[in-house]
Formats: structure tokens, C-alpha cells, sequence
């Protein structure tokens, strides 16, 4: 039988990059995602044998993902500490554009940020993973959740994304800080 590293290697190494890419859309920052990931790992790694009878292995990480990442919200929630200027700035490019790019790729992360940040952690979830590439069925894995409620409540969140970015930018057009876009 072959040690715990290659067993681990085998099942988990293959969907790396995508629990990776899945948790920065979760957590909008690189570290966080990182640490959600080694989280995640740990976790499969003492459930193993569990993992190596499983059909979709992707589904139970993701699952498993989604559930930490709940959690953490939760626990945020509870301290409520604000992200420093470190954390924002590490989000940004830096193909060296000019300022009025700089300009408006800073004000557009920051209302992206602002509008998913006032979505639930499963409204986040649900459009981070679809996003990923994620179809239906394995969104019912993940979520525990039947089809028809699956696919309202994706849409609710993509409606009320696009209602929170659109109110965000209504509202710096009125404060003068974007161009009337007409």
C-alpha cells in the first residue's frame, strides 16, 4: 500500500488548482485563500480512506471548502475587523498603468469588494464555484440542496450582485467620483 503522501497526492494533487482558484473567488484575497486550501487539505488528509471510495472526490473538497469558508465568515462576523490597506493593495495589477487606469481599476475592485462582501457566504459560494466552471449537479453535491432551489437561489445571487454593484456605482455618479456612463 503506498504511504499517506502518494495516496494524498493522487486524490487531492489533480483539483489543487481549482480548489486554489475556487477559494480566492471566495475570499477575494490570495493569503486567505491559501490558508482556506491548506485547511482544506488537512482536512482531506485525515480523511483519506473516506476520500479514496469516493466517486467525485472534487465535490466532497469543495464541500468541505465551502463549510470552512462559512465558518471563517461567521467567525469574522463576530470580531468585525476591517481589511488594512496591505490587503487591498495586494489585489491590485501591476502591469505599470497610468493613474487614470490605476484610477478606475482601483475604483472598480473596490465596488466589486463592496458588493460581494454584502452578499451571504452562500450567495458567494454559489457564484464563485458556478464561475468556476461548476454545473448543477455538482452544485447539488456540494450544497446538499435539489436543482430547481439550486438554480433560484444562483439566481437571486446574480441578481443581487449586479443590484449591489449597479447601486454602488449610481451612487459615486451622484458624488462625482465615475463619469456618467451614457
Amino acid at each position: 500500500m503506498a504511504d499517506l503522501g502518494q495516496r494524498f497526492q493522487a486524490l487531492v494533487g489533480p483539483h489543487f488548482e481549482a480548489l486554489h482558484r475556487a477559494a480566492f473567488r471566495l475570499t477575494r484575497r490570495h493569503h486567505d485563500a491559501e490558508d482556506l486550501v491548506q485547511e482544506v487539505c488537512l482536512r482531506a488528509c485525515r480523511e483519506i480512506a473516506k476520500l479514496e471510495a469516493l466517486d467525485s472526490v472534487l465535490g466532497w473538497l469543495l464541500r468541505v471548502q465551502y463549510r470552512i469558508f462559512v465558518d471563517g465568515v461567521r467567525k469574522r462576523v463576530r470580531s468585525a475587523v476591517d481589511p488594512s490597506a496591505d490587503d487591498v493593495a495586494e489585489l491590485f495589477p501591476s502591469d505599470d498603468p497610468g493613474p487614470e487606469e490605476l484610477t478606475s481599476a482601483a475604483y472598480t475592485q473596490e465596488r466589486l469588494d463592496r458588493a460581494w462582501t454584502e452578499l451571504t457566504p452562500e450567495q458567494r459560494a454559489l457564484l464563485a464555484l458556478h464561475a468556476e466552471g461548476h454545473g448543477l449537479a455538482e452544485l447539488e453535491q456540494i450544497f446538499g440542496t435539489n436543482r430547481n432551489s439550486l438554480s433560484a437561489r444562483l439566481h437571486r445571487a446574480r441578481a443581487r450582485l449586479a443590484k449591489l454593484i449597479g447601486d454602488d456605482a449610481r451612487a459615486g455618479s451622484r458624488l462625482g467620483l465615475v463619469e456618467n456612463e451614457s
